[in-house]
């Protein structure tokens, strides 16, 4: 089933082939030679009629678990709305020499016209160096993310 999202990209960010990588985007800034690529991805599940946050969640920290060195949750917090109730999570990570910093959003977004849902991952990796720039423009990411008509 495909599922019509639509979301703003934030200026000087570019689109990336996400072929093999279980996102349906992937959105980079570009930086000079050697420096950290800060990215943004969506991921989308298939249609429930239930969608478990927490679960959702946990899931994610147990990828970010098999791949990191180091891993720290820094922060978890629901989103509490009627519409689309969602979680937020901010993770410390050490990836080979790369300290990194995650932040997740997870959604419910209900579908229209039935009564499924599908969970939508959002998630933005940066250097903690370049969360000043990066985290204002996931944030304008995030708030722009709807259903497309």
């Amino acid at each position: 089933m495909s599922v019509p999202l639509g979301v703003d990209v934030p200026e000087g960010w570019q689109a990336v082939d996400p072929a093999d990588t279980g996102a349906v985007l992937i959105v980079v800034l570009p930086v000079p030679e050697g420096e950290f690529r800060p990215n943004i991805t969506v991921g989308v599940s298939d249609p429930a009629e239930h969608v478990d946050l927490d679960a959702a969640a946990d899931a994610a920290r147990t990828r970010l678990t098999e791949l990191a060195t180091e891993l720290e949750l820094r922060s978890r917090k629901h989103i509490e709305s009627a519409l689309t109730p969602g979680l937020t999570q901010v993770f410390d990570l050490l990836l080979g020499p790369l300290r990194l910093v995650q932040s997740q959003v997870h959604l419910a977004v209900p579908l229209p016209d039935t009564a499924h849902h599908v969970a939508v991952e959002l998630a933005c990796t940066c250097t903690p160096s370049q969360a000043e720039r990066v985290v204002p423009d996931f944030q304008r990411f995030v708030s722009s993310f709807h259903l497309r008509s």
